[in-house]
């Protein structure tokens, strides 16, 4: 049996008598986990910004922006973002299951940047499905490296778009919101032990103070303009 379909069978209240699998040691040995810690640090983040913002390709500036702003995947979340899925009215960037890595719908309440970031975006009028196109064989913005490599040479911060992830994760949980908000902001499971989680209901509207806390807490380490002057300059 594959390992992967033994470790799918062996999980609570599947098929126990299975045990652990016969080739878990060789797994650990020939592919050792560690654990990656990089993110952009709260005393680098001004200038973390400040770069990001003079990209030349303002494309690009906005999409790290979003990035760190957001938690977002890269490329299935964030990349290929569609004007579709942008719901103004609502406040909300909904993403299909089919393009999240867990395989679960997405409800994100926008932060009041986000939600200007994206008026602005649609203010200059941009043609076609993506909120960040690009000429690329996809069609939508994919080249985070080379973004982030201006921003390096510019502030000496080597950081990846996933470690942009991992800098909104890390201010989320300091603002203290429930672990459950935290995992729904960026689409993780809880743990199928966890049998308290299986009976709340985190709803978007539960979510909305959680998401702006967390903006305003980047704002302030960013130290981004007030968000009305920012969008009246980005526009």
């Amino acid at each position: 049996m594959p390992t992967i379909l033994w470790a799918w069978g062996t999980k609570p209240h599947r098929y126990p008598e299975f045990g652990p699998s016969p080739t878990w040691i060789l797994e650990d040995r020939w592919f050792p986990q560690t654990r990656r810690e990089r993110l952009v640090k709260a005393d680098d983040l001004p200038a973390f910004y400040k770069a990001v913002d003079a990209l030349p390709n303002r494309t690009a500036s906005d999409y790290l922006k979003l990035l760190l702003f957001t938690g977002l995947r890269r490329r299935r979340e964030a990349g290929s973002l569609r004007w579709d899925d942008i719901d103004f009215a609502a406040r909300l960037i909904r993403l299909p299951a089919s393009r999240t890595k867990p395989g679960r719908k997405l409800d994100l309440p926008m932060s009041s940047f986000v939600r200007e970031l994206l008026v602005a975006r649609r203010a200059i009028g941009i043609e076609g499905p993506f909120v960040f196109p690009a000429n690329s064989k996809a069609g939508f913005f994919d080249d985070s490296v080379g973004a982030l490599e201006l921003v390096k040479q510019a502030t000496g911060i080597e950081v990846s778009a996933h470690d942009l992830r991992r800098t909104f994760i890390t201010n989320a949980e300091a603002t203290d919101i429930s672990v459950m908000a935290l995992k729904a902001l960026v689409n993780h499971q809880l743990p199928e032990s966890d049998v308290t989680a299986g009976y709340v209901q985190m709803t978007v509207d539960r979510l909305r103070e959680p998401t702006q806390r967390v903006c305003d807490r980047l704002l302030s380490l960013c130290m981004v303009p007030d968000v009305g002057e920012e969008v009246a300059r980005l526009a």
